[in-house]
């Protein structure tokens, strides 16, 4: 994923061969890869097959990261059957939601140098096929250690395509088309795992039970694993380039990987000096992360709210998820339109730009991070106004479409934050992307693990209405985060070593 920055971006990456690699830091010099294409319509580079061929890998990264995004939530459905079956209480069936999603952070560090060395198809397979595997002693465990370690092996290796599917989009689609996709796809990793509970409970309240939960995620994960064997190319300009060097004698360069030295320097150290000292990463990675956190919050207090309170039924009491996956989709509708709008003013001012003599000579400047943060304010509004929306009318004598209404504003508003600093962090960090990323993830993973954790003792403790106004307020606090990076990013980002400014 560390190639989310070019959302939005109408510019062609810097190199035909390797979109993953960091690029340098001002100042220092990269050898450039002498494994390139023969020219830009080499028939053996991704970007050049054909639509259908590349729509078609698209559904698969698709695919995966659904089958990802529905298995991490699907579990909270059964957690009161679960709780009764093995007599525990709910809140230690919810780490169940909670170690699949800390696997969301131990698995990338390990799947983004597999990717860098063998590709995306080999880690691809890898990743569907063990996860497949380890649904089962989630379906058939008979104590509840068994099955929560099959849960957080789950996420250790269900994250593989999350982890992989930037790159894999980045090999095979130019930048202006790429936008789309990328926003599609982020849109169902968090979208997906709204969809999952709705899909849970009525598995759960039908005579195939709970464990039927994991089951499907067997099931699903096995159909993927058989679409990536069948479908799925290998995508990566270096390996592919590594194939036709061994096909041709006369070329002897070989590629540098950089080895062991470059995976702990790139993913276990770095990430961690730049969360000690770049601002910029530290907020908006706790807004994001934040953000994160109340998506999974929900599978704890949506079950509290219309379950317990309101007394729906098991199947019934999940279709209020799917009010916040509609404004998730709402806010990808929104990124997409955005990014289109951008894209149309940019050519608009190139064509006009290329008419008069002094851009023949000058290229035009690229355009500044902080230009995507207007949709981050967007969003950073909507979301307490959502959550105040879903709190005040959440009395069981108020009617349920209050609560749908605010629930709409969430989804919207969690989508532009979460896609918005994911972007602007990639913009910044663009020479060393991976390992900003990896500090983000480790982060947002842990969020969203712990949030569902406190979530009944919170939404019992204060009742619906203040419990979602508390984090109402501390959402209204984050605001200022964006439009201080808007007004102040520049200047920030010259004071500090580590940036590209």
């Amino acid at each position: 994923m560390a190639v989310l920055d070019e959302i939005e971006n109408a510019t062609p990456p810097t190199s035909s061969t390797n979109s993953d690699e960091e690029t340098p830091a001002p100042g220092t010099t990269k050898t450039s890869n002498p494994l390139t294409f023969k020219d830009h319509k080499d028939p053996a580079n991704p970007k050049n097959w054909s639509l259908f061929r590349r729509l078609f890998i698209t559904f698969i990264w698709i695919a995966g990261n659904l089958v990802a995004s529905v298995s991490s939530s699907i579990f909270s459905s059964g957690a009161q059957a679960i709780s009764e079956e093995f007599h525990v209480g709910t809140e230690v069936v919810t780490l169940g939601v909670s170690l699949f999603v800390i696997g969301y952070s131990v698995g990338p560090p390990f799947w983004s140098p597999l990717s860098e060395q063998f590709g995306r198809r080999y880690p691809m397979l890898a990743g569907m096929a063990l996860f497949t595997i380890f649904c089962i002693p989630v379906a058939v465990g008979k104590t509840l250690p068994t099955i929560l370690i099959g849960r957080f092996l789950c996420g250790v290796t269900g994250v593989a395509p999350i982890a992989l599917f930037g790159g894999g989009l980045v090999d095979i689609w130019h930048p202006e088309q790429r936008a789309i996709a990328m926003a599609t796809v982020i849109g169902i990793v968090l979208g997906g795992p709204l969809l999952a509970p709705v899909m849970g409970s009525f598995i759960t309240a039908s005579h195939l039970g709970w464990r039927w939960t994991g089951w499907l995620s067997c099931i699903m994960g096995g159909s993927c694993t058989v679409l990536v064997f069948f479908g799925l190319p290998e995508t990566y300009p270096p390996i592919i380039l590594q194939k036709r060097q061994r096909l041709d004698p006369s070329q002897t360069e070989k590629r540098e990987t950089g080895g062991w030295h470059r995976f702990v320097r790139v993913y276990l150290v770095r990430p961690f000096v730049l969360l000690g000292t770049e601002p910029i990463l530290v907020l908006m990675t706790l807004y994001q992360a934040f953000a994160y956190g109340i998506l999974y919050l929900v599978f704890s207090s949506y079950p509290i709210i219309f379950r317990e309170q309101r007394h729906w039924k098991l199947g019934l009491s999940s279709l209020p998820f799917l009010g916040m996956m509609v404004g998730v989709f709402i806010g990808s509708a929104m990124i997409v339109t955005r990014i289109v709008l951008l894209q149309r003013a940019t050519r608009r001012k190139q064509a006009k730009e290329s008419q008069s003599e002094e851009s023949s000579t000058n290229p035009p400047p690229a355009a500044p991070p902080e230009r995507r943060l207007p949709l981050m304010m967007a969003g950073s509004i909507l979301l307490p106004v959502g959550l105040f929306i879903f709190g005040w009318t959440s009395a069981p004598d108020i009617p349920w479409v209050g609560m749908i209404i605010g629930s709409l504003f969430v989804g919207s508003g969690l989508l532009c934050v979460f896609v918005t600093a994911m972007t602007y962090i990639l913009d910044v960090y663009s020479h060393v992307a991976n390992s900003a990323l990896g500090a983000n993830t480790i982060v947002r993973s842990l969020f969203a693990a712990g949030f569902p954790l406190f979530a009944s003792y919170m939404y019992k403790g204060l009742g619906v209405a203040w419990a979602s106004s508390v984090l109402g307020f501390v959402s209204i606090a984050m605001i200022p985060i964006p439009v201080i990076f808007y007004k102040y990013g520049p200047r920030i980002r010259a004071l500090s070593k580590n940036l590209m400014v």
